[in-house]
């Protein structure tokens, strides 16, 4: 099956395919890096926004995000280029400002920059912290630290901080990104907290908060040009919404067409709904290495035809969402590909034009 290119239409949201730079690893002779390059070439060919690689250490162990995205932008050249998520608290942020600036240049300023605090099975996420030195308690901050500091790095000539974790004393990246004035960031925030402890992806849990989306939403209009979350429904994504809106008011800032509201979902295409579920299923406790209850499958997993998860989709999108990142719910990605491109995102993008001439 050969993948055709689609005009895109209206006001239909930016759809991208997160390449995955873990399913690379634990697919193996299934899904290899060289395969994961070729993913991202027919991504631009089918007329996709953009393409997103993930980050992890220990907890997730994948290929390197950075240099995953040099690759696929010496072989593209239109596709946004973007992270969902990279962990900047994890990284001298020097060193981060100067690699994801040459990307940028080297891409011509297609870059965006996803940024999370992670997540993953709980004894790996401790070592991953203890690994970089910085206390898992201080995460929170250090990731407000690495953020702050990324926006004077690439915007100011000289940088002196002194910051609870990080320490810098008039470093200067030296050259500026192409993208300005700076690539944008999008902050990753707001989760689901399951009803059972030890089931999902995250690895937060207190029977207090237990079958509630909630988030620091605060840290979205403080620290981002747009937002990234997932794991939850079209009414609460709507009600958290309202919050950031109001937080962002609160702060005299109004987030204008130009903030990104980005939706992380996985998603598998196919013509049985039971089946295609239980394929998604096995392939997010595969790449979790965590087992997932119900609720939060069906929370985090669009499932089904391309007419049903083209519903799915609109009920987000006039929720406010405003771009879609797809993780390939299976172990064939270049067939989940063709669908996504061939028979979802037409249905996508005719729906939101039917519902705007309504």
């Amino acid at each position: 099956m050969t993948i055709e290119p689609h005009e895109k239409k209206g006001t239909a949201p930016k759809l991208g395919v997160y390449v995955n730079n873990r399913a690379a690893v634990f697919l193996g002779e299934g899904f290899t890096l060289s395969d994961l390059i070729d993913l991202a070439v027919s991504a631009e060919d089918a007329g996709l926004d953009f393409v997103s690689v993930g980050d992890s250490l220990l907890a997730k162990p994948r290929y390197s995000p950075i240099v995953v995205l040099a690759g696929i932008a010496a072989v593209t050249k239109q596709i946004e280029l973007t992270t969902g998520i990279l962990q900047p608290h994890m990284r001298n942020p020097v060193m981060l400002a100067q690699e994801w600036a040459t990307l940028d240049v080297l891409c011509g300023g297609r870059t965006s920059l996803g940024v999370g605090l992670g997540t993953g099975p709980l004894e790996l996420v401790e070592a991953e912290y203890r690994l970089i030195g910085i206390p898992k308690r201080k995460r929170g901050v250090a990731f407000d630290e690495a953020i702050t500091l990324l926006r004077q790095l690439w915007t100011e000539p000289e940088v002196t901080f002194s910051g609870e974790v990080f320490q810098i004393d008039s470093a200067t990246v030296g050259f500026s990104s192409a993208r300005r004035p700076h690539p944008p960031i999008l902050v990753a925030c707001g989760g689901y907290v399951p009803e059972q402890a030890g089931t999902g992806p995250n690895d937060f849990y207190s029977p207090e908060t237990a079958g509630t989306f909630t988030g620091p939403f605060e840290r979205v209009v403080r620290l981002g040009d747009g937002w990234i979350t997932g794991i939850v429904t079209p009414d609460e994504y709507r009600r958290a919404l309202g919050v950031v809106d109001a937080l962002a008011q609160q702060r005299g800032r109004k987030l204008d067409d130009g903030f990104e509201r980005r939706l992380n979902c996985f998603l598998h295409i196919g013509p049985d709904a039971a089946q295609a579920r239980q394929v998604g299923q096995e392939f997010l406790e595969s790449y979790h290495r965590l087992p997932f209850d119900s609720e939060t499958l069906d929370r985090w997993l669009i499932a089904g035809t391309a007419e049903a998860c083209a519903e799915q989709i609109s009920a987000y999108v006039d929720a406010g969402v405003t771009s879609f990142q797809f993780v390939l719910a299976d172990h064939q990605q270049q067939r989940q590909l063709e669908r996504l491109a061939n028979d979802l995102a037409p249905r996508v993008r005719d729906n939101v034009t039917v519902a705007a001439m309504a």
